[in-house]
Parts: structure tokens; sequence; C-alpha cells
């Protein structure tokens, strides 16, 4: 699964919009986070709090860098996993990050927020969510061919 130009070109775009007032967008977020169960760990201390919008904001800028090159974007972030894995979120959370990371987008784009965006953020998030719940919980949904392979050989001797 891949990025087109033109959705790179609405990610882009889209985050330009949302990056100067970031911390409102932020604030949205959090909101929305807040009326889901979840078992991620998320600090209340304001200064926890802007460092990591401050994190959220490079996370998302240096991943959309590389959103068109899958192997970059892994790289990064195994590179930055660490800090992800410190709020302790479960698969279940990741999927609610995304899907209240969608809902924020749509309030604060408010009519930029066109079809064609939402499916370009959809399969961003998408993407990275698979790498994520890869690299922290060992889960995929990309079935490898030679593993592939391999079963079938085995089923078939």
């Amino acid at each position: 699964m891949s990025i087109s130009p033109y959705q790179y070109q609405l990610l882009s775009q889209t985050f330009t919009t949302i990056k100067p007032n970031f911390h409102c967008f932020c604030v949205s977020f959090n909101h929305r986070l807040s009326m889901h169960p979840m078992s991620m760990h998320i600090p209340s201390a304001e200064h926890q709090i802007l460092a990591i919008e401050y994190q959220l904001r490079a996370f998302i800028q240096q991943s959309l860098l590389r959103i068109a090159n899958q192997k970059e974007l892994c790289s990064y972030i195994v590179e930055n996993i660490a800090s992800i894995k410190a709020l302790r979120p479960s698969a279940c959370d990741i999927k609610i990050l995304c899907n209240c990371f969608l809902d924020t987008l749509k309030v604060h784009l408010g009519k930029q927020f066109t079809l064609a965006v939402r499916n370009a953020w959809k399969r961003a998030l998408h993407i990275i969510a698979n790498v994520l719940k890869s690299e922290l919980f060992g889960m995929t949904n990309v079935v490898y061919l030679e593993q592939f392979r391999l079963k079938r050989q085995l089923h078939h001797s």
C-alpha cells in the first residue's frame, strides 16, 4: 500500500494548515482521546503535554516526509519507537489514536477536509499504524511470499 503523489500533496498541504495552530489541534485531539477507554498512559502535567505535542508534531512531519518510501518510514519509526513505547499503548489504542486524529483533522480543517483529504490521511494513518503495530506488538497484516510458499510446501508434503 502506498501514497500517490496527489495524496502526498494533500497530506503536506493539510499538515501545513494545522501546523501554526498545532497546540489548539492537540487540545482538541486530547479531548477526543479522553472520551475513549485507553490503556495508554498520557501524562497530564502541562510541561509533559507540551513536550508530547512537540514530539507528535515532529513525528507527523518526519513520517510524512518518509511516507512515500516505506523502508525509510519503518527505519524512522524504529529509531523513535522508545518514546512511543514509554506511553504503553495497546493495539486498540493505536486504532483509537488514528480515528481521533481523523476526527480532529475534520474539525480543524473544516471545508478543506474533503473526501480526497480524508482518504489520503486514512491511508497514511493505516500505513503508520501497521508499522507501529508491527514494531510494538509483532503484529502484521502482510503475508511474506516466502512464508506463504513455505507453509504451502509443508501442507503439500
